[in-house]
């Protein structure tokens, strides 16, 4: 599942020279909603995604990030936090943010993760198993790299 793309949302909006104000009356969700979505600080529900991508005229798909999903990093970063701050919000310590953003660790309740990170657990799994990923293909070119030289 992609992550709704908010700089795009605002993107569409803008373009279309619509306000906030009145995407939201069109759509009929408050504006609040609008630009919660634009800032990337929550998820849209998938019925206020539609409703925005039928008001802008668009396909729903091109208000989702396209190729590798974001990482809990982008996503986190995204929201304007930093990992101290989502560390408080989870209620976990500043490191162990740091450790599952990288892919390095697990968690033993992703719900609260999920919700720390204003996505779905769905969103949260993909964006923590894209940082796994990130972490095995940097080892694996080291790997490559250190044979390369060993050669």
């Amino acid at each position: 599942m992609s992550l709704f793309n908010g700089q795009r949302a605002r993107a569409l909006r803008l373009e279309a020279g619509v306000d906030v104000e009145d995407l939201a009356a069109a759509a009929g969700i408050s504006a609040n909603t609008v630009r919660s979505a634009e800032k990337g600080s929550h998820q849209p529900q998938p019925r206020v995604a539609r409703a925005l991508a039928r008001t802008l005229g668009v396909p729903l798909e091109d208000l989702f990030h396209r190729g590798p999903g974001l990482t809990l990093r982008e996503t986190r970063r995204r929201m304007g936090l930093t990992q101290e701050q989502m560390a408080a919000r989870i209620g976990v310590v500043r490191q162990a943010v740091s450790q599952v953003e990288r892919g390095v660790s697990g968690v033993s309740d992703p719900v609260s993760w999920a919700a720390g990170y204003g996505l779905t657990l769905a969103q949260w799994r993909q964006a923590h198993a894209a940082a796994r990923d990130l972490v095995r293909q940097k080892v694996a070119e080291r790997m490559r790299t250190t044979r390369g030289t060993h050669a």
